[in-house]
């Protein structure tokens, strides 16, 4: 398809209102992959005209452009900045699946932001070639095509890495508490601003913790969980089943005969939520279920105080466990 007829399309789109159905035709045009460049060069420039409008007009033309966004399940948003003080951003639409990409041109600089909605997870390739799992709420950001002697990324949520090998370009994530370097494994990293602590769980290979605020370096082996507790400055280590940290990006989870503390780990990983219970207690208690994606924590929960002597208190991801007292008899 021209140039032209690519921009004429979004022209007769976003310069009047169109029926519901003609958005979500436009949306699922904007997805397809074909002409992709030459989609994001018609919005590029249709965006620029936007900002010598009157801003009535303009608003208005902006509300649809976002509207055939939400009608789309996810997209990749790429924002182009003219320079560091430029104040208005040129939005991009192209093909996406499980994440939202964004990408902000500092003058000479790229950074990409893969960034995960509040209920949703999303599986992602870095141009290196790293495979990711991004948990839910969660953002992943790195510069330029990580072509340098350092392939850094930064961490904001939680993730799990299968690092691609490369003994000569080690592979850096960076976090206010603490920083990890691989040169090619697989582990969980848990790095949510709202929870108490911050930590790496290793499935193979190797990392080292090291900088931030973490005390001293710690070397890792399969296994093996680091907690930075964020309160206290300290940082413990400890063996866990590294199933239970490796589950969250499937599709289902089954519990047969486990104890209710690798159940509370899972759903931990599962819905991106934090929960407090006393470890002695879920220790001594197993159960056996099936979870599918579309059940809500709450519902889980309530199922499972059915058959569990236990009370709960949701506050945000935060939740809180109580067992029940037995009753005198």
């Amino acid at each position: 398809m021209s140039v032209n007829r690519i921009k004429t399309i979004i022209e007769t789109f976003l310069g009047s209102d169109m029926p519901g159905e003609v958005q979500q035709r436009f949306a699922e045009w904007l997805r397809d992959p074909a002409s992709r460049d030459e989609k994001e060069r018609a919005l590029e420039n249709y965006w620029n005209g936007l900002r010598a409008e009157e801003p009535g007009g303009r608003e208005r033309k902006l509300e649809r452009l976002h509207e055939a966004m939400r009608r789309g399940e996810r997209f990749r948003v790429r924002r182009i900045w003219r320079n560091v003080a430029a104040a208005a951003a040129v939005v991009l639409l192209a093909a996406g699946t499980n994440y939202v990409v964004v990408k902000d041109y500092l003058r000479t600089k790229i950074e990409t932001n893969i960034v995960t909605s509040a209920h949703d997870k999303g599986e992602y390739v870095l141009p290196d070639g790293t495979h990711i799992w991004l948990n839910a709420g969660s953002v992943l950001r790195y510069y330029g095509d990580l072509t340098g002697r350092r392939r850094v990324v930064e961490l904001d949520g939680e993730a799990f890495f299968k690092v691609r090998h490369d003994a000569d370009r080690p592979f850096i994530l960076r976090m206010d508490d603490m920083n990890i370097e691989v040169l090619g494994t697989e582990f969980d990293v848990i790095n949510y601003a709202e929870f108490a602590t911050t930590e790496a769980i290793l499935c193979n290979g190797s990392i080292r913790a090291y900088g931030g605020r973490l005390p001293a370096p710690v070397t890792l082996k399969p296994g093996d969980r680091l907690v930075f507790d964020r309160k206290e400055g300290r940082a413990s280590r400890s063996r866990v089943s590294t199933r239970n940290y490796s589950q969250w990006m499937g599709g289902s989870l089954s519990f047969d005969d486990t104890s209710l503390a690798d159940i509370l780990t899972n759903l931990e990983r599962w819905y991106a939520v934090e929960i407090d219970a006393p470890e002695a207690w879920t220790r001594q208690v197993r159960m056996s279920f099936k979870l599918i994606r579309n059940e809500s924590i709450e519902e889980i929960l309530k199922a499972m105080s059915l058959v569990v002597e236990m009370d709960y208190v949701c506050a945000g991801r935060r939740i809180t466990i109580i067992p029940k007292q037995p009753k005198n008899s």
